[in-house]
């Protein structure tokens, strides 16, 4: 036959579990919020290389076009002489 009664040792049982629940719920979404915000500024951060980076290229870029000038103009100081 089943025991109707509820004894101590599950009232504690069913407590502990509960409160197990609750606080492992409360340190993952405290995680979470940590990933969150980790992510927020990591994201700026690689915004911020992009344009860096964009900007080197347009750089290199602009030095590029004016050694070909300089290699041009060489070049036709060496044929004319």
């Amino acid at each position: 036959m089943i025991d109707k009664k509820i004894s101590l040792g599950t009232v504690v049982t069913i407590l502990t579990i509960l409160a197990t629940c609750i606080y492992t719920q409360g340190i993952m979404s405290n995680k979470v919020d940590s990933f969150e915000i980790d992510t927020n500024t990591h994201s700026v951060k690689i915004d911020k290389n992009i344009e860096s980076i964009q900007e080197l290229e347009v750089s290199v870029a602009k030095i590029e076009s004016k050694i070909d000038e300089g290699f041009k103009r060489l070049e036709t100081l060496i044929i004319e002489n």
